[in-house]
């Protein structure tokens, strides 16, 4: 059977309004992430050093919930744990506006990360369980757009309105977008599970033993990426071409939505093990060029910056919905939400593991060069990790 057959169909009502909860959900994400320090240190007088561990607790406390969460999708009926959680983040944007004090501030930022940890891992879920399976590397692909898109338009909008407006108007604009998203949660109609089991408690069920590989490997190669998303606009600085920091997002955004769809197509038709395989070997390269752009004339190194951009967009645009598609596949349908968690969970480890490292080789190995040059050492090791262990056992696995 064609995999574009209408019964194989991927575009239905179901998996638009999914999409275009993930949007809003990722829009208020990323609206809310620049505001933040300046809202601290205006309200609150906190120094750097307390807001980068105020803002961090999010982060530990998605880590933290989303192998719970992946439990509970399993064993439960998964639409109302994504609707809660939905509600649960869209409401405490408001938290933010009442939190009188650093300690209140803490305490919604940490419920704020649950709700966002669970939701976003509920969502994952609720689509791979929605569309084809011949077509879910497609899906997730285009399901995954919605992040980059987000991602260009949320930090955009948030700073503009950072100059016109209260953060209290700001936080209220951004519950409303995330309240749009939660009426388009409330559309998502998903399809009966065809073998649901109640999971006894136990820790096996909070994880695929047979993922343990692919979740190392993917870990490694999303370290550079933290250090990317972090400090490129300081390595710009260091390097003398600050002015092009902004478009190198812009630029690797633009990557990221080229590659996303089209590498899920190809991993539809057969294609998983050597995209990934290439991908991993392209991140090597790409991070031992965005090292070495120093060492160009001044003049020439935007051209090395820019097209570094370009090609860790294409790069990590394939890496994600590869990934996340290869741990679907790797569980068995009762277990896909521990199977998500996974995905999710090992690609947070990643980019906080790179925010940190990228740091303090920056500060003591003399500069962001020698942190996107460790970058590269850790997506030549997830290559050798993937071509000796990640591989054998995938292909073991998807034997008849």
């Amino acid at each position: 059977m064609n995999i574009h057959d209408t019964t194989d169909r991927l575009i239905t009502p179901g998996f638009c309004f999914a999409a275009a909860a993930n949007f809003f959900l990722f829009l208020s994400f990323y609206a809310l992430m620049p505001l933040l320090p300046f809202y601290l240190r205006d309200r609150f007088m906190a120094d750097d050093s307390a807001v980068g561990l105020i803002l961090s607790s999010y982060m530990v406390a998605c880590i933290l919930v989303r192998p719970v969460a992946g439990y509970l999708l399993d064993t439960f009926r998964r639409r109302p744990i994504y609707l809660i959680a939905y509600i649960g983040f869209a409401l405490l944007f408001c938290g933010y506006i009442v939190a009188g004090s650093i300690a209140l501030f803490v305490i919604v930022r940490l419920t704020h990360g649950l709700m966002f940890g669970t939701a976003t891992v509920s969502g994952t879920t609720l689509v791979s369980q929605m569309v084809p399976k011949k077509r879910l590397g497609e899906g997730l692909g285009i399901y995954g757009l919605a992040n980059t898109l987000s991602m260009c338009l949320g930090p955009l909008a948030a700073l503009v309105a950072y100059r016109h407006l209260t953060f209290d108007s700001i936080f209220l604009i951004i519950s409303i977008v995330a309240a749009g998203g939660t009426i388009m949660a409330f559309m998502v109609r998903i399809p009966p599970r065809q073998h649901f089991v109640r999971h006894r408690l136990s820790i096996r069920n909070f994880f695929i033993p047979e993922a343990i590989s692919v979740g190392i490997t993917q870990l490694l190669v999303f370290i550079p990426y933290g250090a990317t998303v972090t400090y490129i606009a300081v390595y710009a600085d260091e390097i003398s071409i600050g002015q092009y920091a902004g478009w190198y997002f812009t630029v690797m955004a633009l990557g990221l939505a080229i590659s996303r769809p089209l590498s899920g197509r190809l991993v539809d038709n057969g294609k998983l093990l050597s995209l990934i395989g290439t991908a991993l070997i392209a991140a090597t390269l790409t991070f031992s060029l965005l090292a070495s752009a120093k060492l160009l004339p001044v003049e020439s190194r935007h051209v090395i910056f820019l097209t570094t951009a370009m090609l860790q967009g294409l790069t990590y645009g394939t890496l994600h919905p590869s990934f996340n598609t290869m741990f679907v596949h790797l569980a068995p349908e009762h277990h896909r939400g521990a199977a998500t968690s996974m995905f999710l969970t090992s690609n947070d480890l990643g980019i906080g593991t790179g925010m940190i490292a990228g740091g303090f080789i920056g500060q003591f190995f003399g500069g962001l060069s020698e942190a996107y040059m460790f970058g590269a050492l850790c997506s030549f090791i997830a290559w050798l990790l993937f071509i000796t262990a990640v591989r054998r056992t995938y292909a073991r696995k998807m034997q008849p």
